[in-house]
């Protein structure tokens, strides 16, 4: 009965019929924003590293954006001791754990920490970091929770499913049984499965966000196969639960045009905003990406609903979402180019539930601009190759909307 009324509660908030949505409170209700340090570093972090990283989110006005999480991924392991209570890498991290994570809350941040559902982490094979051989969750879970949640007191876990897999646990029940000590322990805590697919209708009870995909490349293509695994998953995501599509690429390699598509159909899908280039060496194009305050604001919209593809021409696609509630009349739209030569794209405002009729204003969110009010039925739109143009339309829903209804 508790999981009916949970789920129903969800559907409500989704369908806009609940009324007012929650206020947003980042990362519990909204997707995380924040810095990782896997995509770059891998397992060859340390303090310094981690301190740096801290100190540049500050200083570049990112954490005022709305970044605020640094989370340490795989790495800073340095065995148990004779009680098998974990070490940490006393070359890596002389000062432990727990002071970073004091350092972290010191500059204003909420501080993320890793582990696996099995006994060993991803990085000890993978990245033959063998320190990380027997550091997984499995035969420690209340020991290594307390420890990492409380007595360090970090704010966020993410747990990965290698070591799980290599054991042959069942999914649903290892992460279930994770997810309900972690609310035993501290409920304020953030919690991520990343089983590297979706895992299933049950997660959405179970955690505050999981991986939908492997991970991520550096690559366009990359990105844009994930979009995919992720365009039916809509329907899982709501207020304190969000479909994961890894760690932003931004700054990591593609071109600038390829950012922004990017972060755009991160920001329209709700993915968490996790970034995971070296915040020290960011270039202004990078920053100005990350720290776009209008493409932010549709990520965290209290709604929570996670943008859907409402028109496929093959390699150009038309994305919505609707913003506030499904009856605002404020919508969020992008036009997404696959294709390696620029295209038109358009667009019918009535096929996104704005009324045309009754006239609408639109604003691009890259390129600042406001367009006068039109009673136009259809829009177009010229797009960048691997790009994206997002805009923001303002105008009267049409009631029997197609965002109420699969």
């Amino acid at each position: 009965m508790k999981k009916q009324i949970i789920l129903w509660a969800v559907l409500l908030v989704v369908s806009g019929v609940s009324g007012q949505p929650p206020k947003p409170i980042q990362g519990r209700h909204t997707p995380m924003m924040g810095w990782a340090s896997w995509n770059n570093f891998r397992v060859h972090i340390n303090e310094q590293i981690i301190r740096a990283q801290t100190d540049a989110l500050v200083a570049s006005g990112m954490k005022t954006a709305g970044y605020t999480f640094i989370n340490i991924d795989d790495g800073f392991y340095g065995g148990r001791d004779q009680d098998g209570r974990i070490k940490t890498h006393p070359v890596r991290f002389p000062r432990g754990m727990g002071a970073l994570a004091t350092y972290i809350h010191s500059r204003g941040l909420k501080a993320g920490t890793y582990s696996d559902a099995g006994i060993n982490t991803c990085g000890s094979y993978w990245d033959k970091d063998s320190i990380g051989i027997g550091m997984g969750l499995y035969g420690h879970e209340r020991q290594d929770l307390e420890l990492m949640l409380n007595q360090w007191g970090f704010d966020f876990i993410k747990v990965d499913w290698c070591g799980g897999e290599w054991l042959g646990l069942d999914e649903q029940t290892r992460y279930t049984e994770i997810g309900r000590l972690i609310k035993t322990i501290k409920p304020q805590a953030l919690y991520n499965v990343c089983r590297w697919k979706f895992p299933g209708k049950w997660v959405v009870n179970v955690a505050n966000s999981w991986r939908v995909s492997g991970d991520i490349g550096e690559q366009f293509d990359a990105i844009a196969k994930i979009i995919d695994l992720n365009a039916d998953l809509w329907p899982y995501c709501g207020p304190g639960h969000v479909n994961d599509m890894d760690m932003l690429q931004v700054g990591r390699g593609m071109s600038y045009e390829e950012d922004k598509a990017h972060f755009s159909m991160w920001c329209m899908l709700n993915s968490p905003l996790l970034a995971g280039n070296d915040l020290t060496k960011m270039s202004k194009e990078t920053l100005g990406i990350l720290t776009n305050e209008e493409m932010i604001a549709i990520n965290q919209d209290p709604l929570v609903y996670q943008a859907r593809r409402l028109r496929d021409n093959g390699d150009q696609e038309v994305w919505a979402r609707p913003l506030k509630h499904t009856m605002s009349g404020e919508v969020a739209v992008a036009l997404f180019n696959r294709a390696k030569t620029k295209a038109l794209i358009n667009f019918s405002p009535d096929s996104l539930s704005i009324n045309s009729k009754k006239g609408y204003t639109m604003r691009d969110l890259w390129n600042k601009k406001e367009y006068s009010r039109s009673v136009n039925k259809e829009q177009s739109f010229e797009v960048p190759a691997h790009g994206v143009v997002v805009l923001r339309i303002k105008g009267v829903s049409l009631p029997y909307n197609v965002f109420q209804y699969k």
